[in-house]
């Protein structure tokens, strides 16, 4: 038979008193009332004797089950009228949330059971509602985030990924240091960045240097709030670009060549665009073949090989002399996709010398973006974009079972 002390060790029940304990329909429900010493106002937190019970109601919240059985707290419940402030009142519940008809204890159990697996797992598990479990949730991260500040943070890293077909995208910040997602907003323009940016500015924060791709809308909403914050261009996406370029060269030529020289090229391109370092002994006997029959791809392949050693350069001075070779050696090759990387590359020379006072990246946000798209085929997608903004900001904290 439950007990007062019961209740109080298994349920975190304070200060009330059992009264009954009844089965029924498979469910247990223990009655319990307030006792008088612990009574105060809600009005003006006035204790016990300056009180009178002044009527009663009933409510029932759901608890910690005891295995698959469902249990309750039925609350036997009093209005108060307190003769300092005047006002009747009903009893204030300190065991629960607001109007939530669930007690803490259980909400916490929720929490728990949501790092690793899915709310509808808990759902069923519960025997609560889908959108039951999903609000305790949320409000849990709301309150974690609530206490995260923006003071501290030096190096952040922007990128966007797609949330849906149909070229919707969500842009993101990372916190380079601290690992986690800072910001998270639709659309990838310029107006998706630029609040996040302000509030930075306004929270006082020390930013040194920010991450990002070439891409100009990111590169004018830095440019607008921090005038002289050092921009990185990191190496993923220039060599991302550098491999493009090898690829459309490959494919201009294989279009220009007879059936017989189209042979030669023919299933070359994953060859081409792994790095020189990777190879073993066949692929590079084959790739030597290769180079030997084609002199425009074996002159694409060097320049892409070439700029990929840029960044193991020792510092700026070293840097600007082996990007300056590799441009004119470029623009010298006559490959229409390599002049073409080329000015992009010049234009955007200042972001790329910029890592080696600031050797930063937007690789550790590239990486989350893979727990991202887990996270949302184990959804099978978001109703509630407030909620899933909310689990990218601790999406780094996610265990590999990732909840939904």
């Amino acid at each position: 038979m439950a007990t007062t002390s019961f209740l109080y060790h298994t349920l975190g029940l304070r200060g009330y008193r059992h009264l009954r304990t009844e089965y029924e329909g498979g469910t247990v429900a223990h009655h319990v009332e307030l006792v008088l010493h612990k009574r105060r106002c809600r009005g003006c937190d006035a204790r016990w004797n300056h009180l009178t019970l002044d009527g009663a109601f009933e409510r029932q919240f759901r608890a910690l089950p005891v295995g698959r059985r469902p249990q309750f707290v039925v609350l036997h419940g009093h209005e108060q009228t307190c003769d300092r402030c005047g006002k009747t009142l009903r009893e204030p519940i300190d065991f629960a949330e607001g109007k939530r008809r669930c007690l803490r204890t259980l909400e916490r159990f929720v929490v728990d059971l949501c790092q690793f697996a899915t709310i509808h797992h808990v759902a069923v598990l519960l025997a609560m509602g889908w959108d039951s479990v999903k609000e305790i949730y949320k409000g849990h991260l709301e309150k974690r985030l609530a206490h995260r500040t923006l003071c501290g943070v030096r190096y952040i890293a922007v990128d966007e990924f797609a949330i849906r077909k149909g070229h919707s995208y969500m842009t993101v910040v990372m916190d380079l240091e601290e690992g986690a997602i800072l910001y998270a907003a639709e659309g990838r323009d310029a107006q998706a960045l630029v609040p996040f940016l302000q509030r930075l500015k306004r929270s006082r924060a020390q930013l040194q240097a920010v991450a990002i791709d070439m891409s100009q809308a990111y590169l004018n909403a830095v440019r607008e709030v921090f005038p002289e914050l050092a921009i990185v261009h990191d190496a993923y996406h220039v060599v991302a670009l550098a491999n493009k370029a090898v690829d459309d060269t490959r494919r201009d030529l294989y279009r220009d060549l007879e059936a017989e020289e189209r042979k030669v090229i023919k299933g070359s391109r994953f060859l081409l665009l792994r790095g020189g370092e990777r190879l073993d002994e066949e692929p590079r006997q084959r790739l030597g073949a290769l180079m030997a029959v084609n002199e425009p791809l074996y002159t694409a392949y060097l320049l892409k090989e070439q700029l990929r050693m840029f960044w193991a350069m020792g510092d700026v001075e070293t840097a600007t002399a082996v990007m300056a070779n590799w441009l004119e050696e470029a623009r010298a090759s006559g490959l229409k996709h390599f002049l073409r990387l080329a000015q992009t590359i010049e234009d955007h020379l200042s972001g790329l010398l910029a890592y080696f006072r600031h050797p930063i990246s937007t690789g550790p946000l590239e990486g989350l973006n893979n727990k991202i798209k887990v996270l949302k085929r184990q959804a099978y997608g978001f109703r509630d974009m407030a909620y899933f903004k909310l689990r990218l900001f601790f999406i780094h904290e996610a265990a590999p079972a990732f909840p939904g």
